[in-house]
């Protein structure tokens, strides 16, 4: 029983191109063997097969009906093989339909998502977007595991094996009523931010609990301890409950203007020495020179960092922990 384990597979580029050329000659010169070569091959393929596989016939290689029969087969077999090592993958954007998904945070989807879709309307109109949010963990091994394409927004160190590319750097600032009596027309005073009531918004993933943290210990430094009059888990009427109450909310600058903006609230500097955070995309080296990926991590950076492009930052490792 003829066996393909038995079989140099090589000898298959053989048999497909005496099949096509019709000739061991030219056979020979296409793949780039000598005519001796060339003709002990075809003697290792008719010893395999026990069939001549090719005849002589008016000047021309002629198949037998054995190697007529496995033309079809062998030819595609190879050019499924030559497709998959000699052409590199291509994405497509304006014709694809993918369904790209992506951990974000609460914050980072508000600011983010409807830019994104924006774009993909006029760039890549069948492209799909589905959105998560995870611990970090789990966004680690998503991202190792391919159930994620992308992480944005301020994350975890999650190891050697990731990259990251960053956008900005964020700061944050207080929100408040209009006409909250402890502001003024310009600043909200750090002592009238310790002597606030605050709401302090920490979800259950890990978009805002580094925030948190930091303002807990510059209290404590500061021989405070903060008055919280709200948590919550969700984002979603935060800003209702700024503009009808006194109590005061902490954000990232960049989500501080947009609410701003829609709910006319006022937007202070944060009084307090808080880090500022850099705000990066996320990805693992299993997919760095994935050409969808690639694509998506390429739109990012078009649309939201906030370098021109001659000072882009190279790709560098991963480094910070948790927005």
């Amino acid at each position: 029983m003829t066996r393909l384990n038995d079989l140099d597979l090589n000898l298959l580029l053989v048999f497909d191109a005496i099949l096509r050329a019709g000739s061991v000659t030219v056979a020979a010169a296409e793949v780039g063997l000598a005519q001796a070569s060339m003709s002990n091959a075809l003697a290792r393929l008719r010893d395999h097969f026990d069939d001549p596989l090719f005849v002589r016939t008016k000047g021309s290689m002629r198949p037998t009906p054995l190697a007529e029969s496995m033309a079809a087969p062998v030819q595609g077999a190879l050019n499924q093989l030559r497709a998959a090592i000699e052409g590199k993958p291509r994405f497509v954007a304006a014709r694809s339909s993918r369904c790209f998904r992506i951990c974000m945070t609460e914050i980072a989807q508000r600011l983010f998502l409807a830019r994104l879709l924006q774009h993909f309307t006029v760039h890549a109109p069948n492209v799909q977007v589905t959105t998560v949010d995870m611990f970090p963990d789990a966004t680690q091994a998503a991202l190792a595991g391919g159930d994620i394409d992308l992480a944005v927004g301020y994350f975890a160190d999650f190891g050697p094996d990731f990259y990251s590319q960053k956008f900005f750097e964020e700061t944050y600032v207080v929100m408040a009523r209009r006409g909250h009596p402890a502001a003024t027309s310009s600043a909200f005073g750090r002592e009238a931010y310790l002597d606030a009531r605050h709401i302090v918004y920490v979800p259950s993933a890990a978009s805002h609990h580094n925030l948190e943290a930091s303002l807990d210990r510059e209290f404590l430094r500061l021989g405070r301890k903060r008055n919280v009059g709200l948590r919550v888990a969700h984002s979603l009427g935060v800003s209702d409950v700024v503009a009808s109450t006194d109590l005061v909310l902490t954000v990232p600058s960049r989500l501080g203007r947009v609410l701003a903006e829609v709910f006319q609230l006022q937007v202070f500097d944060l009084p307090l020495a808080v880090p500022a955070i850099d705000i990066k995309q996320y990805w693992h080296t299993r997919y760095h020179q994935d050409p969808a990926i690639a694509w998506l991590r390429a739109q990012f950076r078009e649309l939201f960092q906030a370098q021109a492009p001659a000072l882009m930052p190279s790709i560098s490792r991963i480094d910070r922990a948790g927005w």
